[in-house]
């Protein structure tokens, strides 16, 4: 045995798992912080699980709205990093952080403006949306320092300080939980601040993430908020940051747009498949932790690979991680189903609810084993500056496929939330046999964004 996993298991896979585990803890512990939070609120009142679920859908959308100039710096300076052309990375910084401003004031204006019409629009009945309208204008009213921050969550993993940049949201998550915790149950006879308290806690403990942010970047990569210089944003950086940033944000954009039209499918069925919508969502997160923090780690590496011109060495990586990450998913799913029962009651004991989880986490084994597949190959092919063909598979396959699937499935069929479950798994397989055929195709190699110069003799 222990020379099969030795044999499996080789040294290029060190620098994985040592990029990847401080991503998995911060993801974790997004996803517990998010659970602890469904559960506080299934105690508060369950129709306020279903507004606050439908309102981070918007929430979601949002992040991979201003997501673009995080990737886009990821790629070039992951790039500018395997090129050993690390003097440009400082105007990088600038430019990315100025643009995430940006577009962070004009989503947050959206929200604060026209949060009740955004609920409506998800197919919300009156109680839900005067119930999540102040916790969305809050929480999205904010987010242009989530924006920021992203940015430099992002230089700091590209520049191998995955661990030093876990400190940031595991801060604003754990204030968050505090804050929830005051919001909704009144200790020390506070006021009940109800749902909106919620976002304020959010808001609070995201600034002082921001803070912590500053510093750690500060520290690390000699980058200060006094360096901050309008001036100095460069503008064919931010045409690179958009020419690669847009195409391969756009593919989760896509993905999350497609999730909003669902949870309006699925609204229809009514409240109780709404609500087990929600906690079978949280609960999935926890599944696919290891693929995603698997698929940042492989992109930080494709990325210097592709920059140092070393394609082979990218594509055996690449699809090394693939076959990780396809085993891990698949044992975490299947120990997932054969315990669900006592995982929801967790959260509810609503039997109804209980019963679709179960049927829903027997397709969830499929659908989260093409997910590895997909979220692996999706970030390398990105990594490379390959970006627009994960974009065109997602629209086509998403908005084509899925879509009509999950209505078909669900209202047609009335198969309700597992029909859903089995269009997810459907366009997830899809996607999967294009990436790994793309991959495998070795088109990707003639993308690179960043050139490594050749030394003059």
């Amino acid at each position: 045995m222990f020379l099969t996993r030795k044999r499996f298991f080789n040294a290029s896979d060190s620098e994985l798992f040592f990029l990847s585990w401080p991503i998995f803890i911060e993801l974790f512990l997004r996803v517990v912080i998010g659970n602890i939070n469904v559960w506080m609120i299934s105690h508060y009142s369950e129709p306020a699980v279903a507004s606050v679920g439908a309102a981070n859908q918007l929430l979601y959308l949002a992040v991979f709205v201003y997501g673009f100039i995080t990737v886009g710096t990821q790629i070039i300076i992951a790039q500018l990093i395997g090129a050993k052309k690390r003097k440009e990375i400082q105007e990088v910084i600038n430019t990315a952080l100025f643009g995430s401003l940006g577009i962070g004031l004009l989503i947050s204006l959206v929200f604060i403006l026209f949060s009740p019409m955004l609920l409506r629009f998800m197919n919300l009945d009156m109680e839900l949306i005067e119930i999540g309208k102040g916790y969305l204008q809050v929480y999205g009213g904010s987010l242009f320092i989530s924006a920021i921050t992203a940015v430099i969550i992002a230089v700091l993993r590209t520049h191998s300080f995955t661990k030093p940049a876990l400190l940031v949201p595991m801060t604003a998550s754990i204030l968050a939980v505090i804050g929830n915790y005051f919001a909704l149950y009144q200790p020390f006879g506070l006021p009940n601040f109800g749902v909106t308290g919620l976002g304020f806690a959010s808001v609070f403990g995201n600034t002082i993430g921001l803070i912590i942010a500053f510093v750690l970047l500060k520290k690390h990569i000699g980058f200060s908020i006094r360096s901050l210089r309008p001036q100095k944003i460069s503008l064919p950086i931010l045409k690179s940051i958009l020419a690669y940033g847009l195409p391969s944000s756009g593919e989760t954009l896509s993905y999350q747009g497609a999730q909003i039209v669902v949870t309006m499918i699925v609204a229809s069925l009514g409240s109780s498949v709404l609500i087990a919508k929600s906690y079978i969502t949280a609960i999935s997160q926890f599944v696919y932790l290891v693929a995603a923090s698997l698929s940042q780690g492989n992109q930080i590496i494709v990325g210097r690979n592709v920059g140092a011109g070393e394609f082979d060495r990218a594509s055996k990586r690449g699809m090394r991680t693939v076959i990780i990450g396809m085993i891990v998913s698949l044992a975490i799913c299947l120990l997932t189903f054969v315990f669900i029962e006592p995982i929801m009651h967790i959260f509810t004991t609503n039997d109804e609810i209980i019963t679709i989880a179960r049927e829903v986490f027997l397709v969830e084994i499929i659908l989260e084993t093409a997910r590895a597949v997909n979220m692996i190959l999706v970030g390398a092919l990105n990594a490379s500056g390959d970006v627009k063909f994960p974009l065109i598979c997602s629209l086509i396959v998403l908005w084509a496929v899925s879509l009509p699937f999950s209505y078909a499935l669900a209202i047609v069929a009335h198969w309700g939330l597992v029909g859903v479950w089995i269009a997810y798994a459907i366009d997830e397989a899809i996607r999967g046999v294009l990436m790994i055929r793309r991959w495998r195709s070795g088109i990707w190699q003639s993308k690179a964004v960043i050139h490594k110069e050749e030394p003059v003799e």
